[in-house]
């Protein structure tokens, strides 16, 4: 199907400003991908799609309605193609919305979303705040941060932390070389791994949820709170375990370290070759331990 294209103000600035308004006509997604510049979405309650954009007066703004019901916004030249094209998005959109989008060097914020949300970026930060049922934040040099999500969420950056806060559902999370901080989380399942950055994590221990995190050298500090019931393992080659749990047994380094906590329920698992191991209760956090 033809794409739209959107006429843009200023035709003879060199810088153009695009500012429309789509009916949704029962498109239940939105796709985006940008090249370089910025993507921000804030949310309304009405079945429309404002999109604002600014970008060199040789771009135009196509749109392309699929049978999928998915609205695709491309930055375009008059010569069809859309290299090198840098474009700034403030889009304005049904909370319920489905949103994907993908960027090379670009810096995503999605404010107040419920409906998916995927973005993948090369080099740009990831902000989501909100989102309902899965939740993807992929970069390679970015930081991604995420607050009060629901779902699956999953989040992967190469080189920068990644810091979840408020958020509940499934949590997998993995970077080689950043900082990774669970905070304030009521997850049933959380799988975090890092090669050489720290993990932090801080939050509710479901009855019956599943929580391993892996580190090859940084420190993993678990933070649960008071009266947690769970099955606990940790190991490390080189590194070192502590806890402030009452009637933990001494640690062993080189071996699997299994107690109970409560009754037991939930599974606890930590693994790491050469950091250390901090599991304690919650309100007793050290400055020195937290990840930031």
């Amino acid at each position: 199907m033809s794409g739209v294209v959107i006429g843009a103000l200023m035709a003879l600035s060199l810088v153009q400003r695009t500012d429309t308004t789509l009916a949704l006509n029962g498109a239940t997604g939105l796709e985006i991908d940008n090249a370089g510049g910025r993507i921000t979405v804030t949310t309304w309650n009405r079945p429309e799609v404002r999109v604002r954009a600014e970008h060199s007066s040789r771009i135009h703004i196509t749109v392309r309605r699929r049978r999928s019901g998915v609205i695709e916004l491309e930055a375009e030249t008059r010569r069809g193609n859309s290299f090198a094209s840098i474009v700034d998005y403030e889009l304005t959109v049904p909370a319920s919305l489905d949103l994907a989008f993908e960027g090379w060097s670009t810096d995503v914020t999605v404010e107040g979303a419920d409906g998916e949300v995927t973005i993948e970026t090369f080099q740009g930060d990831i902000t989501i705040v909100g989102g309902r049922g899965t939740i993807t934040a992929e970069t390679v040099s970015g930081k991604i941060r995420i607050e009060d999500a629901e779902g699956v969420i999953e989040a992967s950056s190469v080189a920068e932390s990644i810091h979840i806060s408020g958020s509940s559902g499934e949590i997998y999370v993995e970077t080689v070389g950043g900082n990774i901080v669970l905070e304030d989380v009521s997850a049933t399942v959380v799988e975090v791994g890092t090669v050489g950055g720290r993990i932090s994590f801080s939050g509710s221990i479901a009855d019956g949820g599943e929580y391993f995190f892996g580190s090859h050298g940084g420190t993993i500090t678990i933070t649960v709170p008071e009266g947690t019931d769970a099955e606990v393992s940790f190991a490390t080659i080189h590194g070192s375990i502590s806890s402030n749990f009452s009637g933990v047994p001494d640690f062993e380094r080189g071996q699997r370290n299994t107690f109970t906590i409560g009754s037991g329920g939930a599974i606890i698992e930590a693994e790491t070759f050469g950091g250390r191991i901090v599991f304690r209760r919650g309100g007793s956090e050290s400055r020195q331990d937290l990840v930031r």
